[in-house]
């Protein structure tokens, strides 16, 4: 039964630590085999008939103490830097290259430590065969690290040469990418100025008729473009020059908008709850340009005769990737006999065309009192 408990216990170790455990058991083997064959090397090793170092140094209290606490302090940091070799060696030994020649430093450094050590203990107990054997192991392993460093001399400067190369390819690469976002920001830019000069000419032809459905037409295509200019401004100010924070672009563009309508004794309130979303500019826009229509059929139509009123503006996102922008009103809500399917104003009928372009879905209804626009569309968080 115990057989049962155990060997799936030891099946389940990795095959490189079993390795390992094999080696630390042979090498601990010829380690302990001389003192088991050998009973008298121990006392052999540990014979005492000789003189302490103190005596060697006259009894002075001073530098007795001074070399005890000099060994100490050295052997201390050898086993410390030891340690940390072989702690640094065992976390990224995948990773970092020629990991013996650590652990052969490592060996070495723990050999010198004990020395130092050692000479701690012959001040007093004149352990001089055992510390000759100490000296001996750290002479060997001093030797195998003499040896073994002059070979990997040429390795090491080829990973040198390596990194360099790499790290000047590396350079030319963020000065070509600064390059690209230099020019890229330049073109932002210049498409942000375009469209505001379309925004004046639309707004000075505007200035140019009487007929106050004209004027009309002029300024909501006006408003358009804006909202448009507005998503080209964003990205050029952002650090991401692919991606928008729909959340800052849309709080812009409803003041704006809100700006623009806004008239003597006009006592419209804009609200807003706008969860940070990042969307890339090509969905940026047509949320943009629904999102112009939605607040600006409100302000058109859900307060007559300058009427008081609240506007709200929502954007949360929800499970699967589906976002959903809400554009609601207090005023006088939409009239019973309104077919949003079957309405031809372009203001609709642009909502339902950007709506499909997005693949999203779009709703108008009532609301006690006013009127509540949903947009409901996917956002994709990876789009660039």
């Amino acid at each position: 039964m115990s057989s049962s408990t155990i060997s799936p216990r030891f099946s389940e170790i990795p095959p490189e630590t079993k390795r390992r455990v094999y080696k630390w058991l042979v090498v601990s083997a010829f380690a302990i085999s001389p003192l088991l064959i050998w009973p008298g090397i121990t006392r052999w090793l540990l014979t005492t008939s000789f003189l302490p170092h103190s005596y060697c140094y006259l009894q002075n209290r001073a530098l007795v103490w001074t070399h005890v606490a000099a060994d100490l302090l050295i052997g201390i940091s050898y086993l410390s830097i030891s340690a940390t070799l072989g702690y640094l060696v065992y976390k990224a030994r995948r990773n970092i290259p020629f990991h013996w020649m650590f652990l052969a430093f490592g060996l070495f450094i723990i050999a010198c430590g004990g020395t130092h050590f050692v000479e701690v203990v012959t001040i007093w107990v004149p352990i001089y065969i055992f510390s000759a054997v100490v000296k001996l192991f750290t002479a060997g392993a001093s030797l195998t690290a003499a040896v073994i460093l002059p070979g990997i001399v040429s390795d090491v400067l080829e990973l040198v040469q390596r990194a360099q190369a790499s790290e000047h390819t590396n350079a030319k690469l963020r000065a070509s990418e600064e390059r690209k976002e230099a020019l890229l920001r330049e073109v932002h830019h210049r498409v942000k100025n375009n469209l505001a000069v379309i925004c004046s000419l639309l707004y000075l032809q505007s200035t140019h008729t009487d007929d106050k459905e004209s004027v009309q037409i002029f300024r909501d295509m006006e408003n358009r473009v804006h909202s448009m200019a507005l998503v080209h401004e964003t990205l050029y100010d952002s650090e991401n020059l692919a991606r928008v924070n729909f959340a800052e672009y849309a709080n812009a563009l409803a003041k704006d908008i809100l700006s623009s309508h806004r008239g003597p004794g006009t006592a419209i309130c804009l609200k807003s709850d706008l969860e940070p979303v990042i969307m890339s500019m090509d969905l940026a826009v047509p949320c943009g340009l629904i999102l112009n229509e939605l607040v600006s059929n409100a302000l058109k139509h859900a307060f007559p005769d300058g009427a008081a009123g609240e506007i709200r503006m929502t954007l949360h996102s929800g499970p699967q990737g589906i976002c959903v922008l809400r554009v609601e009103d207090s005023g006088v809500g939409i009239p019973a006999s309104l077919d949003v399917d079957r309405n031809k104003s372009l203001g609709l009928r642009l909502v339902k065309s950007l709506t499909k372009q997005i693949r999203g879905a779009f709703e108008l209804v009532r609301i006690g009192p006013g009127t509540s626009a949903q947009l409901h569309f996917p956002v994709d968080p990876y789009a660039p």
